[in-house]
């Protein structure tokens, strides 16, 4: 296995990715974009691959969560009149992020910190 060496700051920005990309659901969804459930596959391939870079996430928590809500929203995308939940689950998906990023800037000095995998 490869070993990562990945700083804090680099962790931070893909988080920051991350949330953007969720957030990119609730339009595409509205938009009845015909990329939808390849955008959504993608994004848990992405989060799949967090534990393949980083063996020991910090607060990894998130991590869980993210990945079962994506897969939730692939499941609830192809259903009817279902704007409501999936707003829903996006903005609560984009919050996990969000605060797994608030725990780490309360928590870790940057210039101190490397996750290594």
């Amino acid at each position: 296995m490869n070993k990562y060496r990945v700083s804090l700051k680099d962790y931070m920005d893909y988080l920051v990715f991350l949330r953007k990309s969720i957030f990119k659901i609730l339009p595409l969804y509205e938009e009845n974009n015909k990329y939808l459930i390849e955008y959504i596959d993608d994004a848990i391939i992405d989060v799949m691959y967090v534990k393949d870079i980083i063996e020991e996430l910090p607060y990894g928590a998130w991590y869980v969560q993210t990945l079962d809500s994506l897969k939730v929203l692939r499941d609830e995308v192809t259903k009817e009149n279902n704007h409501k939940k999936i707003k829903k689950r996006v903005l609560s998906t984009g919050n996990l992020v969000k605060h797994q990023l608030k725990l780490i800037n309360e928590n870790f000095n940057e210039k101190e910190w490397y996750i290594c995998g």
